[in-house]
């Protein structure tokens, strides 16, 4: 039961038939909730061979046939094909048919990725296991109107891999969700409650969580076993931190049954009359006994304790999803540096940008001789040496006189190019200038973004437009602009600047 729908089932017998339409008469009678037949259906299961005619004569409700649909899912009794999931892939594009890309700016495709299509299968990927095809499908949905838009994706719009993107902002990716990884987060609760929540009427029926699914939650928890009556001998992590399992497959592959709890298993050793050797026992058998049994013969259970489950990742202990998710990016390089574009106060787009800038995915003459098109070699600010967005941002004597200009009306002589140490790449150059001594950071971090961007824009009017500012000229307008970000709320470049 949900709200106000429900599902009963019933024997497909006239008698119980009619006694239901006379339970639902009599409730509707006595609490005013009454049942509206018009959308009320009846889903026969396994009931060929029966004439439904007469069974349903004092039920007159819509008669329908599997697949269905219960509060958004797909019901069925076989398994679930790839058709059946197919109404989400059209939920989401009808969610694109609305939204004009081509009017929308890079950062905020970034949003509306995040924020509706990476959040419409959640509902589903939380009760079931979509087939990878499903969301590969979805994924190509969001990269394509993350990179393009409503137009068609090419290589030259796709700046960054999807991988990349998916990677959590303090990983140096875009903070996307991996939607795989997600669903596997998402399906852990179903082994949390099964823990938790034994009183649940699902729990002991077949969940949508795979091998892997249990080996992830085997890492992420602590069991401490009590009576041995709620664990699983060989499903859970209860031996060590391993579960059985893992330790002896060869063994668990030749074991009946496989469900027992460690109370019953270990009783008179249980667990040893359960492995049929007559399926073949080989000496790695013999080895993983051994080994198994080694670890199993100081086990003592405590008939006064029930057992204990806790999870790893929170200072709880209690299961959430959002750690289940950041668990399967335990070992990534992590990138602090450029998680700190997105902590800065600045506009969303300048942000996007200057990530971009930190991967080497701004078009830059270097970047378009690589792939063969058209481009003016020359750097459109100072005209003397090759554009690179090292050279464009840090190098070009244009650039460094707009960056002298404002260290004298900032008053930070450390923001004088003549005093900047030396880097390798834009990333270590930024790094370099926001890190300085004797310099406030969060208002540096927010300028250095305001700087960065409005030099961006002076190269591409230079070349699309064919309009120049000098560097005075440009100077002025990031003053107005740093003026601007302050009234908008960026009080620590407030404090920073100074008006004239």
């Amino acid at each position: 039961m949900y709200a106000r729908d429900a599902v009963i089932f019933v024997k497909p017998a006239g008698r119980d038939i009619s006694n239901l339409a006379l339970i639902l008469k009599n409730f509707g009678e006595v609490t005013s909730l009454t049942t509206n037949l018009l959308k009320t259906s009846v889903t026969p299961i396994s009931c060929e061979g029966m004439n439904l005619d007469d069974i349903l004569a004092g039920f007159p409700v819509v008669r329908t046939s599997f697949p269905t649909k219960y509060l958004g899912l797909p019901l069925t009794v076989r398994r679930l094909r790839k058709s059946d999931f197919q109404p989400l892939l059209e939920k989401a594009t009808s969610k694109l048919a609305g939204w004009h890309g081509r009017h929308l700016t890079q950062a905020g495709r970034v949003c509306l990725t995040k924020s509706v299509l990476s959040s419409l299968p959640v509902y589903l990927l939380s009760v079931l296991k979509a087939p990878k095809d499903i969301l590969d499908e979805l994924d190509k949905a969001r990269k394509k109107f993350l990179w393009a838009g409503d137009m068609t994706l090419t290589g030259r719009k796709c700046k960054v891999n999807w991988t990349k993107s998916g990677m959590a902002k303090e990983n140096g990716g875009l903070g996307i969700l991996n939607l795989e990884r997600f669903a596997r987060a998402l399906r852990l609760r179903w082994l949390w409650h099964e823990w938790v929540s034994p009183e649940k009427t699902w729990v002991g029926t077949k969940t949508p969580c795979d091998d892997t699914d249990g080996l992830l939650f085997a890492v992420c928890t602590t069991i401490s076993v009590g009576d041995g009556n709620r664990t699983s001998f060989w499903h859970s992590g209860w031996l060590q931190g391993c579960r059985p399992k893992d330790i002896a497959p060869n063994l668990f592959k030749i074991t009946r049954p496989k469900n027992r709890t460690v109370a019953a298993a270990l009783q008179r050793h249980t667990w040893i009359r359960d492995i049929r050797r007559a399926e073949g026992l080989a000496l790695v058998h013999v080895h993983k006994f051994f080994r198994l049994w080694g670890m199993l013969r100081n086990v003592q259970l405590n008939q006064n304790q029930e057992d204990q489950i806790k999870w790893k990742l929170t200072k709880t202990g209690e299961y959430t999803a959002a750690s289940a998710y950041k668990a399967q990016f335990i070992g990534n390089v992590k990138a602090p540096k450029v998680q700190r574009i997105w902590r800065a106060w600045a506009p969303p787009k300048c942000k996007f940008f200057a990530w971009l800038v930190t991967q080497n995915r701004v078009w830059t003459s270097d970047r378009l001789q690589r792939r063969g098109w058209p481009h003016n070699p020359s750097c459109p600010l100072c005209r003397s040496a090759s554009e690179t967005a090292f050279h464009l941002l840090v190098e070009c004597r244009f650039t460094r006189r707009v960056w002298s200009l404002l260290a004298s009306w900032t008053a930070q002589p450390a923001l004088c190019p003549q005093q900047w140490r030396p880097s390798e790449d834009t990333l270590q150059w930024w790094t370099n200038i926001t890190s300085s001594e004797h310099v406030p950071r969060k208002a540096i971090l927010s300028l250095s973004l305001l700087i960065i961007w409005e030099i961006w824009c002076e190269r591409n009017a230079r070349i699309f437009r064919k309009q120049e500012k000098s560097a005075p000229g440009l100077f002025s307008k990031i003053k107005n602009e740093a003026a601007a970000w302050a009234l908008a709320g960026a009080k620590h470049l407030e404090s920073l600047i100074r008006r004239e």
